[in-house]
């Protein structure tokens, strides 16, 4: 009777502990600055990262030229960064977030649940002198949801019917 009690008991401690299955949201996002790699078209085509193509082209640059010059403004340092202060309140966390496009600083708000997905951030600019740094900002103002983790953070948003990815990595 013993071993049966002390069995049963062990098999309702897996239900009592559950996994938790939210993000931990302060993690993914604070501490830390974030730099822009590339821009995913459908969340998985590298736009930056491959060479330049008008049937391709994703509607950033007019020539090879111009994404070249966008290419080396996002190799600059400080260049396409952004960094997260929030407050965790429930699965919600919220707060300031400050970075620079390519000849443009921004700060401004955003949050993110780590249930859902679910993420907005409105920089206090739109505007920027590069291609690149136009689809950067118009990227965090469209922004619908995340996945991310310590070191890699994906920023999805629309533009037009497409879904598109900002693809982040700490800055070293």
């Amino acid at each position: 009777m013993k071993n049966r009690c002390l069995f049963i008991l062990l098999c309702i401690l897996p239900m009592l502990c559950g996994c938790n299955e939210s993000d931990d949201v302060v993690r993914i996002f604070t501490g830390k600055t974030w730099k822009l790699t590339d821009v995913l078209d459908g969340g998985t085509y590298p736009i930056i990262g491959n060479s330049y193509d008008a049937s391709s082209n994703p509607g950033y640059w007019s020539s090879n030229e111009a994404k070249e010059a966008s290419i080396k403004l996002l190799e600059t340092e400080n260049n396409f960064t952004i960094t997260f202060t929030g407050v965790l309140t429930n699965k919600t966390i919220s707060g300031g977030i400050s970075g620079r496009a390519a000849s443009t600083s921004f700060t401004g708000s955003w949050s993110a649940d780590a249930e859902s997905n679910y993420f907005t951030a409105k920089p206090s600019s739109t505007s920027d002198n590069d291609a690149l740094g136009r689809a950067f900002l118009n990227g965090l103002n469209n922004a619908t949801s995340y996945k991310g983790d310590e070191n890699n953070l994906y920023i999805y948003f629309k533009e037009g019917q497409r879904t598109r990815c900002l693809l982040f990595h700490v800055q070293e």
